[in-house]
């Protein structure tokens, strides 16, 4: 896919050298206007231990979790291909979203 379809919860592949993560999980809803993209880091699940703030992503048969703790702004030009939707996975994702912006919440185990 195009960079300029990128779509909220998207895994997309890049071209940021300094990130070691093979992907990168699009936050921010494409329609905002800014030349960066808010993303999160997709690592193999062996290298994030973090549980419920790092929710897991099966991505072609290979566990990854998301590095919610590490969101950062991308330049929208180094980001690449999707690879997969996790709108799927929105539930969880959402979920640590929730406890770390806002703290635990009540009702749910951390």
């Amino acid at each position: 896919m195009r960079r300029s379809s990128l779509r909220w919860l998207d895994v997309v592949r890049h071209r940021v050298r300094r990130l070691r993560a093979p992907y990168l999980l699009v936050l921010q809803h494409p329609e905002i206007p800014a030349p960066t993209m808010l993303i999160a880091p997709v690592v193999l699940v062996g290298t994030s231990k973090m549980g419920v703030l790092a929710p897991i992503l099966i991505i072609g048969d290979i566990a990854h979790r998301v590095r919610l703790l590490d969101i950062t702004a991308i330049p929208r030009d180094m980001l690449g291909d999707t690879a997969m939707s996790a709108t799927g996975d929105s539930e969880a994702i959402m979920a640590a979203l929730d406890i770390i912006l806002h703290g635990y919440p009540v009702g749910r185990p951390f």
